[in-house]
C-alpha cells in the first residue's frame, strides 16, 4: 500500500512542480500567453512536454526505490519473471507492434485537420523531445502501473488468480485517473488500455511486450501530432473529445495482444518463475516452512508471504485528435 501511495504522491508532486517551472520558462521566453493562462488555457509547448515526461520518469524512480527497499523485490524482477529484461522478446514484440501502430498513426493524415504539415523550430524541438523522452515516459508508466501498483495491490491476497484480478482492479483505474480525462469515452479507453496491458503482462510473464506497445503508440501519435501542428489538440481530454471511434484502437490493441500471446507461446516465453514451474518438494510435518519464506510466484502476483511480491504505465486514437498518454 505504501508503494501505491508513493506513486500517487510522486506523480502529483513532480507533475505540479515541473509543469509550473515549464510554464514559467515559456512565459519568460514569450512562448505563452498570460491572458490565456489566466483563463486556464494551457498550450502544449516543447518545454511543457519535456517537463511532463521528466515528471513521469522521476515518479517511476521513486516507485522503483520504494518497491525495492520497502517491499524487497530484486531489481531484475521488475522486468520479468526470469529476473532480467528480455531484450530478444522486446525486439520480437516490436517487430509485430511497430508496423501496426505506425500505420494507425499515419491514418491520422486522412483527417483534413492533419494534412497541413509544417516544419519550423517548434516542430523540430517537439520531434527531438518526443524521440528522446517519450520511449522512457511510456516505459515509466508501465513500470509504475503494471509493475509497482499492480504488484503491490496483488500482494494483498495469496491466491495467484485473485492477486491478478485485484492488482488489475487497482492499477487500471489509477492508470485511467492519472490521464485526467473528462470525456467518458476517453476514460473508458484508458481503463481498457490498462486492463488489456495488464492481461498481456500476465500472459507473457513480463513488461517487455507492454512497453513495446506503449512506446510505439505514444511515439508515433505524438510525431504525427507534432508534424500536423496538433499537439495542444492532441492533449485535450475535455468532454466531447472522445466518441465511439475510441473502440477502433481498443480492437487493434486486443488483436495485437492475441498475436503476441500466441507468438510468446510458440517461442516458449517464460510466464512463471522457476520456483513456480518446478514441482513442489514435499515438506516434512516436523520441519514446516519458515514464516518468512516466500512461495512461488507468477508475474504480477504475490508470493506466499504477504509483502513479498512475486516477479513480474496511451494515447487513444489516431485521427480523430490524439490524446497522448502523458
Amino acid at each position: 500500500m505504501v508503494s501505491i501511495v508513493l506513486v500517487i504522491v510522486a506523480i502529483l508532486t513532480f507533475s505540479f512542480i515541473l509543469s509550473f517551472v515549464a510554464i514559467a520558462v515559456d512565459l519568460a521566453l514569450g512562448n505563452a500567453d498570460t491572458d490565456a493562462l489566466m483563463e486556464g488555457q494551457v498550450s502544449m509547448s516543447p518545454t511543457l512536454l519535456a517537463a511532463t515526461n521528466v515528471s513521469l520518469l522521476a515518479s517511476a524512480a521513486v516507485a522503483f526505490l520504494a518497491h525495492r527497499f520497502l517491499i524487497g523485490l530484486r531489481w531484475g524482477h521488475f522486468h520479468s519473471v526470469v529476473g532480467r529484461f528480455r531484450w530478444s522478446w522486446l525486439a520480437l514484440a516490436a517487430a509485430v507492434v511497430v508496423p501496426v501502430y505506425l500505420l494507425f498513426a499515419a491514418s491520422s493524415f486522412l483527417d483534413p485537420t492533419y494534412q497541413d504539415l509544417q516544419i519550423d523550430g517548434t516542430v523540430v524541438a517537439f520531434i527531438g523531445i518526443i524521440i528522446l523522452t517519450t520511449p522512457l515516459q511510456a516505459a515509466a508508466e508501465e513500470y509504475m502501473f503494471r509493475g509497482v501498483v499492480q504488484r503491490s495491490a496483488g500482494s494483498w491476497v495469496r491466491s495467484p488468480r485473485w492477486s491478478f484480478i485485484l492488482g488489475t482492479a487497482v492499477s487500471a483505474p489509477l492508470f485511467a485517473v492519472f490521464h485526467f480525462a473528462q470525456d467518458p469515452w476517453l476514460i473508458f479507453y484508458y481503463l481498457c488500455f490498462g486492463i488489456l496491458l495488464s492481461i498481456l503482462t500476465q500472459l507473457t510473464g513480463g513488461l517487455e511486450a507492454a512497453i513495446a506497445i506503449h512506446i510505439a503508440n505514444n511515439l508515433f501519435l505524438l510525431l504525427v501530432g507534432a508534424l500536423a501542428g496538433q499537439m495542444t489538440e492532441g492533449f485535450d481530454r475535455s468532454a466531447g473529445q472522445g466518441g465511439p471511434f475510441m473502440l477502433v484502437p481498443l480492437v487493434i490493441l486486443a488483436v495485437v495482444i492475441v498475436v503476441l500471446w500466441l507468438l510468446g507461446r510458440r517461442r516458449k516465453v517464460e510466464t512463471t518463475t522457476a520456483e513456480a514451474a518446478a514441482p513442489a518438494a514435499p515438506v516434512s510435518p516436523a520441519a514446516p516452512a519458515s514464516p518468512g519464506e516466500a512461495g512461488p510466484s507468477v508475474h504480477g502476483q504475490p508470493a506466499a508471504h504477504l509483502g513479498q511480491p512475486g516477479a513480474g504505465s496511451s494515447q487513444p486514437h489516431a485521427d480523430p485528435g490524439q490524446h497522448p498518454d502523458q
